[in-house]
């Protein structure tokens, strides 16, 4: 199939929620772009640290979490909004290690009803849906 990477904007909850609330001012509001690797095997959103502190991420918990090289320990941080498409997800993030790119799972994919096309190697809205955001509840 190949490498799927595409281009998201990622925007801190927490600081939209306090923009909302007149606690922040809309320019404080942190946000940045990413390039992620696709990946269809993941469930999360997955970032290095230095992303995750550019965006002020609060550390939520620690889990374990199943990788190609085992099973290992990761952090998982507040919730970020997620853009592309039009579309947006908001989702936890998990911490990844440094040598690994961003990468966006299923969960993300999923709720915004995106998928890959292995032909063009591309992420795309669902064709199933005529080019409509169509959300599952089953």
């Amino acid at each position: 199939m190949g490498r799927v990477t595409h281009t998201a904007k990622l925007t801190n909850v927490a600081d939209a929620l306090a923009v909302g609330l007149k606690l922040k001012q809309p320019d404080s509001i942190r946000s940045v772009q990413v390039e992620f690797l696709v990946d269809t095997g993941a469930a999360m959103v997955c970032l290095p640290l230095n992303i995750i502190e550019e965006l002020g991420l609060l550390y939520d918990t620690e889990t374990s979490v199943r990788t190609a090289n085992g099973i290992v320990t990761r952090s998982v941080y507040s919730p970020v909004r997620v853009e592309m498409f039009g579309r947006h997800a908001i989702t936890q993030v998990m911490e990844n290690d440094d040598t690994t790119p961003p990468l966006i799972g299923y969960i993300a994919l999923e709720i915004m009803d995106l998928q890959i096309n292995p032909k063009e190697q591309a992420l795309m809205p669902n064709p199933a849906n005529n080019g409509k955001w169509l959300i599952d509840l089953f």
